[in-house]
């Protein structure tokens, strides 16, 4: 069983609000500049602090070009030369859809990253489609029906062996990620995992996205 998924990549990408934001610029723009006007730009449009600098260019400056701007290129989201400083949004690629549009746009505050990097796995996903379409259920029917959306398979076809390996990568990575971020409780008990209220839902851009059919509020 396959469950429509948004691209983890683009998502953990965008995890970070100084990413979101300086995409947001230069798709706004349309046109290469150099890091040091980006900086400039993200400095301008940033209403808080950033956790990886205040309002100041220079630090901004100094991260986008060591960290963000080469995770940004590297996922085909942006064209950077370092050794010119030149940047620019990159046409024709898994960000140009409406949604990361929106995303962008819509949520350059850093209090949104967790979110981001909690559905930046596809295992992640499958697990809160699990949960959003058929409610609490057991962590070892999670793993059975992740195994089966990586198989592309029925999950009475999902050999036992490849459900345990699943389960205890659910286990050890994967739901204390989404227990720490609010989507879901886990109860130890009984190895229950339920949804908990999930307020990104109702965004606009969840409703564009690959997801949005499983994932948008009603």
């Amino acid at each position: 069983m396959e469950v429509p998924t948004a691209s983890p990549s683009v998502l953990d990408a965008l995890s970070v609000a100084t990413r979101r934001v300086a995409l947001a610029v230069l798709v706004d723009r349309g046109e290469t500049v150099t890091v040091d006007v980006l900086a400039s730009a993200i400095a301008d449009r940033r209403a808080t602090p950033s956790p990886d600098g205040d309002s100041d260019p220079d630090p901004v400056q100094s991260t986008l070009y060591h960290v963000h701007l080469p995770v940004l290129a590297e996922t085909g989201a942006v064209r950077f030369d370092p050794e010119t400083g030149l940047v620019g949004h990159a046409t024709d690629s898994a960000f140009d859809g409406e949604w990361v549009h929106r995303l962008i746009t819509e949520h350059p505050d850093p209090t949104y990253d967790p979110v981001l990097a909690a559905l930046a796995s596809e295992r992640r996903q499958v697990v809160l489609h699990e949960l959003l379409t058929g409610g609490p259920t057991s962590e070892s029917e999670l793993a059975v029906a992740v195994a089966a959306h990586e198989r592309g398979s029925g999950r009475e076809d999902v050999p036992e062996a490849v459900s345990e390996v699943v389960s205890l990568s659910l286990d050890h990575t994967h739901l204390p990620l989404l227990a720490d971020v609010g989507l879901v409780t886990r109860e130890a008990a009984t190895r229950t995992v339920r949804p908990e209220p999930m307020p990104w839902r109702a965004d606009p851009w969840v409703a564009a996205s690959p997801i949005g059919e499983w994932a948008a509020a009603e």
